[in-house]
Formats: structure tokens, sequence, C-alpha cells
């Protein structure tokens, strides 16, 4: 989570007081319900499945929330994020060689990490990431991804919110059965420990030695899905309830309608006639004017489906992600018209990606910093590099070809390189081709 702290309450950031540390965790507990709520929505943990019924009623819970947070992610982060320096950088006059963080993104799997992070975001409104460095003896920049509940970036009031420091907190316990806090205070030069029975009076007391970091600035970056950091599916959790709750009366409906009430009319069962009633389906010595009829219950199906349909598609709607499982989302509509119909489906991504881009380059820079200080790289200026993301939608792969072939001349090989689904790193396959090219010139030679 984000909070924020009048600069005054903080005055020296390498000595926060035992009171703020305090004021932070309690704010964390009192928002941790909301997180675990939402994540419980998302594993299909909900109401619907709470709570005692009796045995013959039917509970389901349909998992609309997670349907909703993983169409939107595979939408945006289904491939994987590219660097490109820009024209901004090419007109410094020398190239910007991101080589060192390249291979630190390669190294821990980035892609993996970006995706949890698109998750977090999906679900809780907000997420976190914390970069640190590797155990290895060659230590290397990592990220890892922190829950909004466990993670509290500290912000001053300032229209710029600056970042002030970060705390890790957690509740953990000893094999001796001892809980108590541990948190860990990152600002944006050390790192420090802190331990405490409880929140209410005993103090932090700090564990080991102060460390200090090579990131340059407080290494916790916060991610928001939206100017109001809601899940995705948050506003149609009432949507999705009611949706549950619909399709358990429909089962539960179905239930007792198969089980209905046989009754005869004009005669009397002997001993043991239901047993073999039961058994072989067939019943002997019934008077010629007696019958047996099914009790049965209404059951309006057609009406019941309207409705369901009528929760579907307002759960889509509000949520601005596509129904794929529609019959006339394809059909027979040409390329134009499907853009239009993932044209809500492309609003809600370009704002998270416009959101995520900040905090990637903001991993950027602290990488950058800090294998500057290794010397393995040169001081770079993130705006020189373009975070590039790559929509998961079908393409016409024909289409494609014929358009980069005939802008040739028109566009720069970078560009049209970069357009080309099957093409990872456009400025690796412009350097293969050049090479190529220089190889076939010396042949001819």
């Amino acid at each position: 989570m984000i909070c924020y702290l009048d600069r005054g309450e903080v005055p020296d950031l390498e000595d926060i007081s035992p009171q703020v540390l305090r004021y932070l965790v309690r704010k964390a507990e009192a928002a941790a319900g909301r997180y675990r709520r939402l994540q419980d929505y998302y594993l299909g943990r909900h109401p619907s499945l709470q709570g005692k019924h009796s045995p013959d009623e039917v509970r389901v819970a349909v998992n609309y929330a997670k349907y909703v947070v993983d169409t939107a992610l595979g939408y945006y982060l289904g491939e994987e994020v590219k660097y490109d320096p820009n024209a901004r950088a090419n007109e410094g006059g020398g190239a910007v060689d991101i080589g060192p963080v390249e291979r630190a993104y390669h190294v821990q799997h980035i892609a993996e990490i970006d995706q949890e992070l698109g998750r977090g975001m999906g679900i809780w409104g907000e997420c976190l990431e914390l970069c640190y460095a590797s155990a290895d003896w060659d230590p290397l920049p990592r990220s890892a991804k922190i829950d909004p509940a466990n993670g509290i970036l500290v912000c001053d009031t300032t229209v710029e919110h600056n970042k002030l420091f970060a705390l890790l907190w957690d509740r953990r316990e000893t094999t001796a059965g001892e809980r108590y806090y541990s948190i860990m205070l990152l600002t944006d030069r050390t790192v420090k420990t802190f331990r405490s029975a409880t929140v209410e009076m005993t103090a932090f007391r700090q564990e080991g030695e102060t460390q200090f970091h090579w990131f340059g600035a407080v290494p916790v970056i916060a991610y928001e899905n939206n100017g109001d950091r809601q899940g995705d599916f948050e506003q149609v959790i009432s949507l999705i309830d009611a949706y549950d709750d619909l399709m358990s009366s429909r089962l539960t409906d179905k239930r007792k309608f198969v089980d209905a009430l046989l009754v005869f009319f004009g005669m009397t069962l002997r001993e043991g006639d239901e047993s073999r009633l039961a058994k072989e389906k067939f019943l002997d010595g019934a008077p010629l004017d007696a019958r047996a009829e099914y009790i049965q219950k209404t059951f309006d199906e057609e009406s019941v489906q309207v409705l369901a349909d009528a929760l579907v598609r307002d759960i889509h709607k509000m949520t601005m992600t596509v129904d794929m499982s529609d019959q006339q989302f394809a059909g027979n509509s040409s390329g134009q018209a499907l853009k239009l119909k993932l044209l809500t489906m492309n609003l809600l991504v370009k704002n998270k990606m416009r959101r995520m881009e900040r905090g990637l380059k903001e991993r950027l820079a602290l990488y950058n910093h800090y294998l500057t200080v290794k010397g393995e790289m040169q001081r770079l200026d993130v705006d020189d590099v373009d975070v590039v993301f790559t929509l998961n939608t079908p393409i016409n792969e024909e289409e494609i070809v014929t358009m980069v072939t005939s802008l040739q001349g028109i566009v720069d090989d970078q560009t049209l390189l970069g357009q080309l689904w099957f093409i990872r790193d456009p400025a690796e396959a412009l350097r293969n081709i050049r090479a190529q090219r220089k190889l076939k010139q010396e042949e001819l030679a």
C-alpha cells in the first residue's frame, strides 16, 4: 500500500521513531481485510460457498473475478515487454547500451515477475516491487513482487509525492510458538531490520547491522492499476455475487425438480411395495381405475437464462473486458469490426500500460544505478529507452508482411522489423542484417 506522511514527521530518515513504525503497521493491518477479500474472490472463495446450507441445496461459485483479471493480463502482458533505445538517444551521438540491464532481466526471468506485478495490480488495484542484490558471489540486481498487504511505500504530502522510505512487514512465529512483528526498513541508502513482540507497547528493536545498498533511491516501486487503486473486478463484486446466487438457486431447483413426489390415486400401497417399486420400477396388482402422477415444481428455464445473460453482459461491460465465448464476437466480422469490439479492452489495457511503464522505467533507473556503481555499464537517461508492450491479439501475418515490405525506404528498418511478430529484438535483428550484407559484399569482392 502507499501511505503519505508530512516530511516533518520524519526529519531524519535514518533514525525513524518507533511511533511512526507502529502507526504505519496499524494502518496496514486495518487495510489487510480489503486485500484478503479481493484475493479470496480471485481464488474462487466466494461468499456463496461460505456458511451453512441444507444438504439438498447446491452452492456454486462462477469465478468471473479470475476471468476478468487473467484476460486483461494476457492481453497486454502475454508477450514479454521490450526495451528499445529511441530517437532521442540517437540524437546524443552515442549508442545507448542497455545490455547489462537486459542480462540481469534475463537471468531472473523478469517476464514472470512482470506477470505477477500485473496480476497483483488487477486483483488489489496496486502492487509493490522490491529491488535487491542477489546472494551470489557476484551479486546482480533482482526484483520480487511484494503484496500490498505486507509492503508500505511512504511518500511525502507534496504534489509530487516523493518517496521517503518503505517498510516490508510480516507477522512471524518462532519454533517455540512466540509470535512477533518483523519489519524491514528501506531508505535511499540503507536497509535495516526491526523486531517487536507487539505493536501497542513494545518498542521496535533493530536486529543486526545497518546495510547499505547501491540503488541510489528507495528500492521499492509502486504500481497502480488506476487512479483509484481499485482492482479489475472490485466494482462488480455485487454482480458476481448475484450471478453465484442465481446459478446456485438454478441448480438447487434442478435438483428439486428431479426429486419430484410420486402420488397414487385410487389405490393404497401394500407393505414392501415402496422398496419393490424403487428397485424394479414396476408395480403389479393396481386397480384398473388407479393412476400415478409426479408432482413437479414449475421451472421457467428461459426466464432464468435471460437474467443470467444480463448479469454476464453487465459484468463484461463494467469491467471493460470482452466475452470471448460470445458466439457473435467474431463470426464473419471484418478486421475493423473486431477492432471496434476490442475498443473497450484496448482502453482498459492502455491505461494499465501507461501506469506500468512508469514503474518499469523506475526499475530500469534503479538497475542502471546499481550496475553503474559496479562499473558494468554507463549511466543512462531512462527517457532514452522506450518500454514497448505488445498486445496479444490475433494477427493477419500476410497483411503485416505486405505492409512492412511496402514501407521500405519510407520508415527506418528497425521500426519495420519491430512490426514483425516473430522478431523479439529489432535492434539485434538489424545488426544481424548489416553483418550479413557486409559478409556478402566481402565474398563478392
